[in-house]
């Protein structure tokens, strides 16, 4: 019994970061990864290290996707938000890819903010949907529609089974690990096909780091503040619209 307190008291003493702290690594782990796609050269040492360490911000803001979900006293409103800002964000994201919002792209290939929203979206389908199969229907045909996003379906199943297994860690993790592990391999597959020395992918493995950031997490919101509860909101579409004026 003794050993069983010590395990679970030196497991409770590694939850040191609340959702705040998270959110703050999110954004910054989103500013390395975006430096080294808009302005780095992608052979370079420094663009796998900002490269991998960008990995982290969708997993955590697929967590956090699941986490508001739970706690939110507003569905309606938290799915608006998404969805407002997903629409904003999208000029800004084209714009930084494409140089201009004038291109079919704008409606074809959509940002991070919409795979969250349709995240979310199955997560409203899996509560409200009583018929197995049409419950499940419905979240394959979101899945669907993800895919014209980035991080895509990928999103999508991470923000799913964040939301069902919140409170079994382990279960949380394999099946994180087996999505991210799919979405690596995928990786090296078009490297393969494009003839890409795959040692130049080796930043994809940084998604794995998102295991033990996220087995930190202790539960708490941490500081509330307005600047705290809209950081990744606005600084998501600011940060392309000032890396599309450097390109």
């Amino acid at each position: 019994m003794s050993n069983d307190l010590v395990e679970l008291s030196a497991i409770s003493s590694n939850k040191i970061m609340n959702r705040n702290v998270l959110k703050y690594i999110a954004v910054l782990a989103m500013i390395f990864d975006h430096i080294a796609v808009f302005l780095l050269d992608d052979a370079s040492l420094v663009y796998s290290i900002c490269r991998t360490l960008g990995r982290l911000t969708a997993p955590i803001m697929c967590f956090f996707i699941a986490e508001g979900f739970y706690y939110t006293h507003s569905k309606l409103r938290y799915g608006m938000r998404l969805g407002f800002f997903a629409i904003i964000s999208q000029l800004a994201y084209t714009f930084a890819n494409c140089k201009t919002i004038l291109t079919l792209k704008l409606i074809s290939d959509w940002n991070v903010i919409y795979a969250l929203l349709i995240g979310f979206l199955i997560l409203i389908c899996y509560e409200t949907i009583k018929t197995k199969f049409m419950k499940w229907l419905a979240i394959v045909a979101l899945c669907c529609i993800s895919f014209i996003s980035d991080w895509g379906v990928i999103a999508a199943l991470w923000i799913l089974f964040f939301y069902i297994f919140r409170n079994n860690a382990v279960k949380r993790n394999i099946f994180y690990g087996i999505i991210a592990f799919v979405e690596i391999v995928y990786e090296y597959w078009l490297m393969y096909e494009k003839n890409i020395p795959l040692q130049y992918g080796l930043w994809h493995f940084g998604l794995l780091l998102a295991i033990p950031i996220l087995l930190t997490y202790n539960g708490e919101k941490g500081r509330d503040s307005i600047f705290n509860k809209w950081i990744f909101y606005i600084f998501y579409p600011l940060q392309f619209l000032i890396f599309g004026l450097l390109k």
